[in-house]
């Protein structure tokens, strides 16, 4: 599904003239030296923005200089096909991309005063022909209420780490991804590299914040309509850049903006980041129900075992005695982890103390004996064998102390399940 994308086309001098015309600039404007930019915003509903873009080019082995026109639109493709904005995206279904190339088609067609005239201008109106440059597939949460949301973004922050055996860095993160502080309430955060990045935000406040751009939705009643959708809206937005849209990158035939619109291509691109960096298995809150996720996977020992019915059977002759003589004993503790258990459980620990896997990872030479090189094995093991994301939820977030620490959010006293299933191989 997609959000928004931006396109490019070359387009020749006489081309430019035209254009520049219908964007309400003079053509003696073109004279200018390179490079050169002109903009027209919101020029009509489902375009954000046209822009044209001269620069100066040269023939390598002739010593040639040129100029290069290049436009470039932002559109909301459903907005566009609808005429109205929408919370909901776009389908990359066969049917809604003729709706969309007929939509183009016609709203170009007005742009650009074309009267049926066989001209080059009407290669611009044919959405077939242009190229990608950067597309926003997305994915929308809708979740109980707005603290799950919040709890839900900082627990991707704090999934966030580097691989220290990569050479190169896979992905980072473009923004700050601290839960530290004001920065816990961030409504935003920013994952990627220069090819790809992972947004996550919340929508309800992004869309409080956005005006409308189309006409048509002026009317605050609209405007409300949209903000009540939104409510408990966690987006998810894999954005393939301009170095991820070229041919080297996608291994595409073209870089036509065609190829770009299927569903099955931004499934596969969205999983594949989002199962390095989240992964998805759900968040548990630190405590007991942890506890005994972790002790399925790993069970007391024999000797363990042996010890805990032998603590059992002592604890049952204390109890009969101080039953005779009329006293009152704690009741019996049962031991839920063994040493390997507690072990897993403490990491998890280590990890929320310092408020994510990257903190955790620069600290880790300070857990016990580990070294650093194991912490991917210890982020593997939790993973594929306790089936829980190492990113456990500190329990101070579902209450408040007196003393203001806490964060008292209305989320699950269990765990907060994973928001993005993994798909079907």
């Amino acid at each position: 599904m997609i959000h928004t994308m931006t396109i490019f086309k070359e387009i020749n001098s006489y081309e430019a003239q035209h254009l520049l015309s219908c964007m309400g600039y003079s053509i003696s404007e073109l004279e200018a030296l390179a490079p050169a930019t002109w903009k027209d915003i919101h020029p009509m509903c489902g375009i954000s923005d046209v822009t044209l873009d001269k620069s100066s080019m040269s023939l390598k082995y002739y010593g040639i200089r040129y100029d290069r026109y290049t436009i470039y639109l932002r559109m909301e493709p459903l907005t566009l096909v609808t005429g109205e904005q929408h919370i909901a995206l776009f389908e990359c279904t066969p049917q809604n991309i003729k709706r969309l190339e007929n939509a183009f088609r016609a709203s170009m067609v007005v742009y650009l005063g074309l009267d049926g005239t066989s001209t080059s201008m009407n290669e611009i109106a044919e959405l077939s022909t242009w190229k990608a440059q950067r597309v926003d597939y997305t994915w929308d949460i809708r979740l109980k209420n707005h603290d799950e949301v919040l709890a839900l973004m900082n627990l991707f922050k704090m999934s966030e780490w580097q691989n220290i055996d990569v050479k190169r860095p896979q992905h980072q993160a473009l923004n700050p991804t601290s839960i530290y502080g004001d920065h816990f309430y961030d409504s935003s955060f920013l994952i990627g590299n220069k090819t790809w990045e992972i947004a996550g935000y919340d929508k309800g406040a992004q869309v409080k914040s956005k005006k409308g751009s189309c006409n048509s939705l002026s009317a605050e009643a609209h405007n409300q309509e949209l903000v009540e959708e939104a409510q408990n809206v966690l987006r998810l937005e894999y954005r393939r850049k301009t170095n991820g849209t070229k041919k080297s990158s996608t291994r595409f035939e073209s870089r036509s903006v065609m190829e770009f619109l299927s569903e099955d291509v931004a499934s596969k691109w969205f999983h594949k980041a989002y199962g390095s960096i989240i992964g998805y298995e759900p968040f548990y809150i630190l405590y007991y129900q942890l506890q005994l996720k972790i002790a399925e996977a790993f069970p007391l020992t024999k000797k363990e075992a042996a010890q805990e019915r032998h603590r059992k059977a002592q604890y049952d002759k204390e109890k009969a005695a101080a039953a005779k003589s009329g006293r009152k004993i704690k009741p019996f503790k049962r031991r839920i982890l063994g040493q390997r258990a507690q072990e897993y459980y403490d990491f998890m620990t280590f990890v929320a103390r310092h408020k994510g896997l990257q903190n955790a990872l620069e600290a880790f030479d300070d857990f016990r004996w580990a070294e650093k090189r194991a912490f991917p094995a210890w982020l593997k093991n939790i993973r594929e064998k306790i089936h829980v994301s190492p990113v456990g939820i500190p329990h101070n977030w579902l209450y408040e102390r007196p003393n203001g620490n806490g964060r008292n959010l209305n989320i699950p006293a269990d765990f907060l399940p994973n928001p993005v299933l993994r798909p079907v191989q």
